[in-house]
């Protein structure tokens, strides 16, 4: 009996073997590539081996999408857990192959727009990938089965993570075993007037070249999400919505510096009411909360991270070469700091809004965001367990210290520091 590429079905079962050994000692202890075992696969016919090796990753594609990973965190994935470049784009070819191959009225609409937003390579559904990667890449035969090896490592030994996205199958229509929740529903991103108005406010301040200006832009856009989620909570103390529940979204944190980006995501979540889980190995951060919450989290998130980053290269710019302005752990300590003075800046604007609102309308929306911050307690409990709380190694470059808080304290956060003409404009 024959394949159809004229390989006998006992060669390609032994093929399929020997590369599922090859990738599982390549994450074993030693966490690395076997090349006896690769050069012993090379031995093989070199069409026997490159089909195997495509059928094998197109299968652990198509499982991750119902173990809850979506297409551009498995293409990152690629980028971060495959030891080349070659072996990371073959990850991005089989997300694309697997993409082509599925009919359009089987997707949710996100799936289909992160797919696009990926730039993957132009492909035609069905098997061939390994042949034209081979083409394009030009690599000689120990460097191809190295990187069949390297991906199928890489895929197959992935935790599952919690399904945020309805997978390729199900349509628009979540999967009843899902927690999936629309964040670009009625509540969501693209259609609530004032999350435009605070994206609008976070551009401004990403854009000022003036600290003090983009501070209090950056305050102001927190006030108007506090003062949002108060008001959905005093209506719904009226009118309980007993069908919304938390929902989550997963956030990459890019190096360098991942434990300090995920602690200002930590605080960011945590002053719009959400909580944030790290999964250390992956590098993500899932982000729980009420579905216009986790709106603005994201939106202040990044609009933080790129405000932080910023002034961390105004600093390195200014500073000397091979002055502290410009070594790891300046910068290190500069983010901690950072993150350290704008919770506490954070904090401080909650605290205002709150009073403010309780003055003039009373204490009816506590009870009901004690009620919200409950649920999305209990959701954490029920989707991750146990959880341990960490805080991130604390940096003692007194330099970099010093520089972040002053990144974060150098103006007074209200909207007083602003021209009341670009607070109109901002909306």
């Amino acid at each position: 009996m024959t394949t159809n590429n004229g390989a006998s079905s006992s060669e390609a079962e032994t093929v399929r073997s020997h590369l599922i050994a090859a990738a599982a000692e390549s994450r074993g202890e030693q966490f690395g590539l076997d090349f006896d075992l690769i050069a012993h696969l090379c031995a093989y016919r070199h069409e026997a081996v490159d089909l195997a090796a495509e059928q094998l990753i197109i299968e652990q594609i198509a499982a991750h999408w119902t173990r809850g990973w979506q297409p551009a965190e498995l293409v990152r994935q690629g980028r971060l857990g495959c030891h080349s470049a070659p072996a990371a784009r073959l990850v991005a070819l089989a997300v694309a192959v697997d993409h082509a191959g599925r009919r359009s009225v089987t997707m949710h609409q996100r799936w289909t727009a992160q797919v696009e937003s990926l730039d993957l390579p132009r492909v035609r559904a069905g098997l061939g990938l390994a042949g034209q990667w081979v083409r394009d890449e030009r690599l000689d035969r120990t460097e191809v089965v190295a990187a069949f090896v390297d991906v199928l490592g890489n895929l197959t030994y992935l935790p599952p993570l919690d399904m945020l996205l309805p997978p390729p199958g199900t349509g628009d229509v979540a999967p009843p075993t899902t927690w999936f929740a629309d964040l670009f529903g009625a509540t969501g991103r693209e259609s609530d007037p004032l999350l435009g108005r605070i994206r609008n406010m976070l551009a401004k301040a990403e854009s000022t070249t003036f600290e003090a200006e983009a501070l209090a832009f950056t305050a102001k856009a927190q006030e108007l999400m506090t003062r949002h989620a108060i008001d959905a909570a005093l209506v719904q103390s009226g009118a309980p919505n007993r069908h919304e529940q938390p929902t989550a979204l997963r956030f990459p944190i890019e190096a360098p510096y991942v434990e300090a980006k995920a602690q200002l995501l930590h605080t960011v979540a945590q002053a719009g009411r959400c909580r944030a889980v790290l999964h250390v190995s992956l590098a993500m951060c899932t982000v729980v909360g009420f579905s216009s919450d986790l709106a603005s989290v994201e939106l202040l998130f990044t609009s933080l991270l790129v405000q932080a980053q910023t002034a961390m290269d105004d600093a390195a710019q200014a500073a000397h070469a091979g002055t502290r302005a410009r070594t790891k752990a300046f910068r290190s300590a500069f983010l901690v700091s950072y993150t350290s003075r704008i919770d506490e800046r954070l904090r401080q604007i909650n605290a205002a809004v709150f009073a403010e609102v309780e003055a003039d309308q009373g204490a009816g929306f506590l009870p009901v965001l004690r009620s919200r911050a409950e649920a999305v307690d209990e959701f954490i409990t029920e989707r991750f367990g146990e959880l341990t709380s960490r805080k991130g190694r604390r940096s003692f470059d007194a330099a970099g210290w010093a520089s972040g808080r002053a990144a974060a304290d150098n103006a007074q956060l209200a909207a007083a520091h602003l021209d009341p003409g670009d607070l109109a404009d901002a909306g």
